[in-house]
């Protein structure tokens, strides 16, 4: 899964970081911000005056790619930025083949010196040719769905049969290509490559309205999402070139493999899920809204009166009542007016009753419980004991009082995305060289072998 534009929203009100820097006309540079002794951010900036958006910025720390910016100035020795979603902008002057400046954030500057191009990032577990199997581009319509066409990848182990399992891949939130790629990381060709290896065939694919599949995301949920994920099974197993056949999801597309498993007609034979959300969205939410202030260093009163705050707004909401979520946000705006830590943080409380957002709508509301309990055919639900955007010790324990029959793993010292991780923090994603733990891979190939008719 993505990680949810909350976390981002909650750390940029809590911490007046981010944001980056770019080059004298165009081109891409990096640097880090140095926010204390202890903290530091990688950020990156994309500037192309003909472009656009002639100003973009990445903070690979915290997976938010591509934020678009102004290119307020320019010049063959200076520029500067400005990233108005975040209160952020940047201003410095090439020396010596660096672009050393000042970056501000909600009154608040750090110096930054930034090189060209982008941070080097070694990932020794992406699949490289030659390969000991073949890859099929395929495009699968969806027919519940006017104008989707899914472009992906059909990955095919050597000696295939009608015997050979096959598995559809589904991805977390968020828009993303076939290989869910995230800060270099490529977790769904790494997967598919291991599995292949293993004898078992899969389909990945680019998400409705992305790369190359056709359609408008914009008004999808992930009951939409679902859907795509059911006409690529169907398709598939339409060709009758495979064996039984299944999902395996990560984050959101974790919780479409069990919708599609109680759904009564998509029928999975097997599906595995990666961090699936057991709870409600709201939930899923609020956790993650919490785990981000504390790690931030929030004192515990004003994080409990936060989510207290959130709660009750996802409450009324869900309640369809949305004149009280706004009061309720207003009334909590007016108590941290005078607390400038927690003043923009609770400003954003403002965005939950406004949004139009169909997928977040969707999200907070949808609770998957009944879709667990229906889930009859055999299910793998593994979770990282560092997970800090589905919490185990939340939706581990939820999975397994719902659904018995579930088979579940917790991996000790594994976050979100299944790697090995110190703290499970966002930042820990780009710093890994560590794409998928191993054991992982060997338990989802060992967990889908047996599948074999």
């Amino acid at each position: 899964m993505k990680i949810h534009k909350n976390i981002i929203i909650a750390f940029t009100a809590l911490c007046p970081f981010i944001v980056n820097a770019q080059n004298d006309i165009t081109g891409t540079w990096h640097g880090t911000l140095s926010v204390t002794p202890q903290a530091k951010l990688r950020v990156v900036f994309h500037i192309d005056p003909l472009a656009d958006i002639k100003a973009k910025m990445d903070s690979p720390d915290q997976a938010a790619i591509g934020m678009p910016g102004e290119l307020r100035f320019t010049s063959p020795d200076s520029v500067n930025l400005a990233f108005p979603a975040i209160g952020a902008d940047f201003c410095g002057r090439l020396s010596e083949g660096a672009i050393k400046g000042k970056f501000s954030q909600r009154g608040i500057s750090f110096p930054l010196e930034l090189a060209p191009g982008d941070f080097e990032m070694n990932r020794p577990q992406t699949p490289v040719p030659p390969f000991p199997y073949s890859t099929e581009e395929t495009a699968i319509p969806n027919p519940d769905a006017e104008g989707v066409i899914l472009a992906g990848t059909l990955t095919i182990p050597a000696n295939a049969s009608n015997d050979t399992p096959l598995a559809v891949l589904v991805s977390g939130s968020g828009l993303q290509n076939r290989d869910e790629e995230i800060m270099g990381h490529k977790p769904f060709a790494v997967i598919a490559d291991a599995l292949a290896r293993k004898g078992i065939a899969t389909f990945r694919y680019d998400d409705r309205g992305f790369a190359q599949s056709t359609g408008d995301p914009a008004k999808c949920t992930t009951a939409d999402n679902a859907s795509d994920a059911a006409a690529a099974l169907r398709h598939l197993r339409s060709s009758r070139r495979f064996g039984k056949s299944g999902i395996i999801g990560h984050s959101e597309g974790a919780q479409i493999a069990f919708m599609l498993a109680a759904d009564g007609k998509t029928r999975p034979d097997f599906i595995v899920g990666l961090g699936t959300p057991a709870v409600r969205g709201d939930s899923v939410l609020v956790d993650q809204t919490g785990t981000a202030l504390t790690m931030a260093g929030m004192p515990k009163e004003w994080t409990d009166a936060h989510l207290e705050a959130l709660r009750k707004i996802y409450a009324a909401m869900i309640a369809g009542e949305k004149e009280v979520a706004l009061r309720l946000a207003e009334e909590r705006i007016e108590a941290t007016k005078n607390i400038p830590q927690m003043l923009a943080l609770s400003e954003n409380l403002r965005s939950i009753p406004k949004t139009q957002n169909p997928w977040l709508i969707h999200f907070y509301k949808y609770s998957p419980a009944d879709d667990i309990i229906k889930t009859s055919c055999p299910a793998l639900a593994l979770y990282g004991e560092k997970d800090i955007q589905v919490h185990p010790t939340l939706n581990m324990s939820a999975m397994e009082r719902l659904n018995p029959k579930v088979k579940t793993k917790l991996y000790p010292n594994l976050n979100h995305l299944f790697q090995h991780a110190q703290t499970g923090a966002v930042s820990e994603y780009s710093t890994s060289e560590e794409t998928v733990s191993p054991e992982v891979l060997a338990d989802i190939a060992e967990w889908v072998s047996g599948f074999r008719r």
